[in-house]
């Protein structure tokens, strides 16, 4: 047993130590979600070329918190969930896809 909690914190403590980067990683359950769900519905739509009920389908996540708006005419999708979290993905080309704006 004193080898395992020896091992276990032998392999723990050089992760811990690191500082990788130095800005605090606030996302959340919320905010990704949002994130995902434009991105793919994005992709779903304007790159793979499917139909809005498909896309909905293709995205679907658990628990089902995000609501979605798709704007043809500037090829973006914008997604939010419960009312201070969203994301916007938007389209740039057939080659480059879908990419989520800040």
């Amino acid at each position: 047993m004193k080898s395992f909690v020896a091992i276990t914190l032998a392999l723990a403590l050089p992760i811990a130590g690191c500082q990788g980067d130095p800005r605090p990683y606030n996302n959340h359950d919320l905010a990704l979600l949002t994130s995902y769900a434009a991105k793919e519905m994005c992709s779903c739509i304007f790159v793979m070329k499917k139909d809005e009920p498909f896309c909905l389908r293709f995205t679907r996540a658990s628990p089902n918190l995000r609501t979605v708006r798709v704007n043809y005419e500037q090829r973006y999708v914008d997604a939010f969930a419960v009312l201070a979290w969203g994301a916007r993905a938007r389209y740039l080309s057939q080659r480059e896809g879908c990419r989520l704006e800040q």
